[in-house]
């Protein structure tokens, strides 16, 4: 399911990318440590509590964000994701990169516009709650600047990420 949001332009979501990784500075110039910040994160915004759920609970879906609309969060991960990720799944590792994405952009103002009519029952991706939690997580976990000039195996290889995300940095040109 989506929602509508604000607009957002990719040129601001990777500024908010390198916003969030000065408050989770990392080691390496490529690799994001997904699982690092996925357990402190509460440490930074103790408005976010993180959960680790049986597969049966979340059914489909690999995680979800929970906002109160107060200002608190509740990020649940499948056991299977979360056991993924913890050995290094790229796609496993961006699942739960796009939960915490959902959760900044709610603290930064980006939520929900409660209006599930759109022109002709379209969202335009700039617009679009999914769309920028996923595109958000791209320029977390591929920087842009940094990945210019790489081969895909090179992205996935660098950055520990599957070939679906390193394909989908490829076919960005600014």
């Amino acid at each position: 399911m989506d929602y509508k949001t604000k607009r957002v332009s990719r040129k601001k979501l990777r500024l908010i990318a390198n916003c969030f990784k000065k408050i989770f500075p990392q080691k390496s110039q490529y690799y994001f440590n997904v699982m690092d910040v996925f357990e402190k994160i509460s440490l930074k915004f103790p408005e976010v509590v993180t959960e680790i759920v049986e597969d049966e609970v979340l059914g489909d879906i690999p995680g979800r964000c929970i906002p109160d609309f107060k200002g608190n969060f509740k990020i649940q991960i499948k056991d299977s994701i979360y056991t993924g990720a913890t050995k290094g799944v790229g796609g496993y590792r961006a699942h739960i990169m796009h939960e915490i994405s959902h959760v900044l952009l709610f603290i930064i103002g980006f939520n929900p516009i409660v209006e599930r009519s759109y022109k002709n029952n379209v969202l335009e991706p700039c617009e679009s709650v999914e769309w920028q939690a996923k595109a958000l997580t791209g320029e977390i976990m591929v920087p842009f600047e940094d990945t210019k000039n790489m081969t895909c195996e090179e992205i996935m290889a660098k950055c520990g990420v599957s070939k679906a995300c390193a394909k989908k940095r490829l076919k960005i040109r600014n």
